[in-house]
């Protein structure tokens, strides 16, 4: 299911971001930005690309849930990264004020506004949270290319 919901929203915030660009070719793919060996993934420069990065069960719906065999909730952490070359370093972050500007326009996804997403997700919620910050930081200190990440990271966020 989890595959389902991430292909249903990038499939609408690619079409949000060519309809903003006038743009046929695809701009958001679904795929990790680096290879297990940290080499850049193929087909991947000049996107934006969507990733998931964690997965955790959501404690707050869970507590308010007494059953025999209570439904999963879960929430899906992903990241989105543009790879552009240096050349090209506006146009990322372009891409990803696109990706943002999305989200403020499609807080919600459900199986009407979301092709693919299952028909038992009545309401899917997007949230953004400092915590998300940590968590991003935490997993951008892994890779050789981000040894500063801390400096992108504005000051008002305890890490």
């Amino acid at each position: 299911m989890i595959d389902k919901v991430i292909h249903g929203i990038a499939k609408r915030a690619n079409e949000f971001i060519q309809n903003k660009l006038n743009l046929e070719e695809e701009i958001l793919v679904v795929r990790a930005l680096t290879d297990i060996n940290g080499k850049v993934s193929p087909g991947v420069e000049n996107k934006i690309c969507m990733f998931l990065i964690g997965v955790e069960e959501e404690k707050i719906v869970k507590k308010n849930k007494l059953s025999n065999n209570p439904a999963i909730y879960i929430n899906i952490n992903v990241m989105f990264a543009a790879y552009f070359p240096e050349s090209n370093y506006l146009n990322s972050l372009r891409f990803i004020s696109l990706v943002i500007d999305f989200f403020q326009n499609n807080p919600i996804f459900d199986f009407q506004n979301t092709e693919g997403l299952p028909v038992n997700i009545p309401k899917l919620p997007v949230l953004t949270t400092e915590e998300g910050i940590k968590q991003i930081n935490n997993n951008l200190e892994n890779l050789k290319d981000w040894t500063e990440i801390k400096k992108l990271v504005p000051k008002s966020y305890k890490l």
